[in-house]
């Protein structure tokens, strides 16, 4: 995929002692970056980006045998926004161990082929990093965070068709639209019926200079009877 994911000393450690001990070690955030590893520096032993950028997120980890599979993403205006586009060249996934310390559990050098990140105001993007860790049998990852940026396909088919049959929903638009289709009904009566003598128009919106019987309902702009 052009860049190389590398699982950290302390990742390592971790994964040794869930696999004696059993257990999970949940993701705590995800981070991008534009720093590069250092020339002779072992990635394993980083313990946070090289230059942290912006927050990023993820899907939850989903486990097939000893492998546990996720995706890294970006997504513009997760967080207060950069002023401008910066190249993403690194990647970090952060996990609590078992004291419940905070550490670098996975981190991506993304440096031989980076990406850049634009602000919104420029468009905004989205950027995707798939990751595959190799764990022991008894170790296991979960995340500890709602991955905010995702939602599966059923969800918003099923969103968009709860939000389509809601009646209340955009009531400023039904309102607009209720409006035109009053001035609508207006114009095909005045220029649709066939009128003999001298014709004329009241919405009873006003009863200035008009003479009428029955109750005049004025926020419903009607007479009734």
């Amino acid at each position: 995929m052009g860049y190389n994911v590398t699982m950290t000393k302390a990742g390592y450690e971790l994964q040794a002692k869930l696999f004696a001990e059993g257990g999970n070690f949940p993701v705590t955030r995800v981070e991008v970056g534009s720093g590069v590893c250092p020339a002779g520096l072992d990635p394993a032993k980083l313990t946070a980006l090289v230059e942290r950028r912006a927050a990023a997120t993820s899907t939850t980890p989903r486990r097939e045998g000893c492998e546990v599979s996720l995706t890294v993403e970006y997504r513009s205006g997760m967080e207060e926004e950069t002023e401008e586009p910066f190249q993403i060249t690194e990647f970090g996934v952060f996990a609590a161990g078992t004291d419940g310390n905070e550490f670098l559990l996975l981190y991506g050098d993304l440096s031989d082929y980076p990406e850049s990140a634009v602000p919104q105001k420029y468009g905004g993007c989205v950027r995707r990093y798939p990751v595959k860790i190799t764990i022991g049998p008894k170790a296991g990852v979960e995340l500890a965070y709602p991955p905010g940026a995702w939602v599966i396909h059923e969800e918003l088919r099923q969103a968009i068709a709860d939000h389509n049959g809601d009646t209340g929903a955009h009531p400023y638009l039904q309102g607009l639209c209720a409006a035109l289709d009053a001035r609508l009904a207006l114009i095909e009566l005045m220029y649709a019926t066939n009128v003999s003598g001298n014709p004329f128009a009241v919405t009873f919106e006003s009863l200035n200079g008009t003479v009428v019987a029955g109750v005049w309902n004025q926020p419903q702009a009607r007479l009734e009877f």
